[in-house]
């Protein structure tokens, strides 16, 4: 086959063909180079979102003025910083008390503090859809133990605050719980390591929560009910839309609010109290209720068995996964 070029004369068919490659690489070069700056878009407009800090050393989230809308500026207290002119920030922290086994893996840790870290972050302020007015900041309170893989959780943006148990078992003068509390699932003593959330103390409040949690709206009314004045309008209005265990039961809240818990009714036995939940704390920080806890545990008062007066301080909350350790532990103080 022969086909007449723009002088007259003739080209090949191979001629035509390579034409036509040099066509398709260049349709292809065009594409690539559209992606690429597509990816720098992306890449950029995630770590304005995100604000996380490019220096290995400090992997604290910080805020992104851009993306908090003035009218959301929360002034009713003060800031972790004393500033009263910027969003309040409140410390969301996770424990990792040991790496890899049996039970858990490398990749299902980065996954889910990755799922967790996007919840809180698009039921925060910095996602102005969500209507909350508080800032937050990622933790990981690190058992020793779990250092070694630690580093993952810096690499997403979580504070690193490595910690040993804060009682040893030899210290423990109960002679029932310090013969078995290594037993207790999932970690026996080194899960008190959770304490340390009370020792938090640069932010007002401390969400403890377990990393296979995700949230999926504000807790502004939680959080304004703890900081704001009880007896304020805007108190009163947070305090009655936080929900009680008891709806339909006369209950009064404390005026200062210090913590809510939850209560694990997964595994309560009927007629019986049902242990704590605690995967999920809002605390304010506290270094006398945490040393109070700690001399509870080196007290080691715990009733064996599953009457109904077992537990710690014989109140009823032994018996079920967990109670020796931050399942029951609660109950006692």
């Amino acid at each position: 086959m022969v086909t007449f070029n723009r002088r007259g004369g003739t080209s090949s068919g191979g001629e035509r063909q390579l034409f036509s490659i040099q066509k398709i690489f260049i349709s292809l070069a065009v594409i690539l180079v559209s992606l690429f700056l597509c990816a720098l878009r992306l890449r950029s407009s995630l770590a304005e979102q995100y604000s996380v800090s490019s220096n290995p050393k400090d992997n604290s989230v910080s805020s992104n003025p851009k993306a908090i809308p003035k009218n959301k500026i929360v002034t009713s207290t003060r800031n972790s910083s004393g500033d009263s002119d910027k969003p309040i920030q409140v410390a969301y922290a996770i424990s990792l008390i040991k790496c890899s086994d049996k039970q858990s893996s490398t990749s299902g840790l980065i996954d889910a503090a990755t799922v967790l870290r996007h919840s809180v972050h698009q039921t925060s302020m910095r996602n102005p859809s969500s209507g909350s007015k508080y800032d937050y900041k990622m933790y990981a309170i690190v058992h020793k133990k779990a250092e070694s893989c630690s580093h993952l959780l810096g690499d997403l943006g979580y504070h690193i605050i490595v910690k040993d148990s804060p009682v040893q078992t030899s210290e423990i003068r109960g002679d029932y719980l310090r013969k078995h509390v290594h037993k207790e699932w999932c970690c026996g003593a080194d899960e008190f390591v959770k304490l340390f959330a009370y020792t938090i103390h640069d932010h007002p409040i401390v969400v403890h929560t377990d990393i296979d949690f995700m949230y999926v709206k504000p807790m502004d009314d939680l959080f304004d009910a703890m900081l704001l004045p009880h007896d304020s309008d805007e108190g009163k209005a947070a305090r009655d839309k936080v929900e009680l265990e008891y709806p339909d039961k006369q209950q009064s809240m404390p005026e200062d609010i210090q913590a809510y818990l939850t209560r694990d009714y997964h595994q309560v036995i009927p007629g019986r109290k049902a242990a704590f939940q605690a995967g999920f704390i809002v605390l304010k920080p506290n270094q006398k209720v945490f040393d109070e806890y700690l001399e509870i545990i080196r007290e080691g008062n715990y009733v064996e068995g599953f009457s109904r007066e077992n537990g710690w301080g014989g109140k009823g909350y032994g018996g079920v996964v967990g109670s020796m350790a931050m399942q029951g532990l609660p109950a006692i103080i």
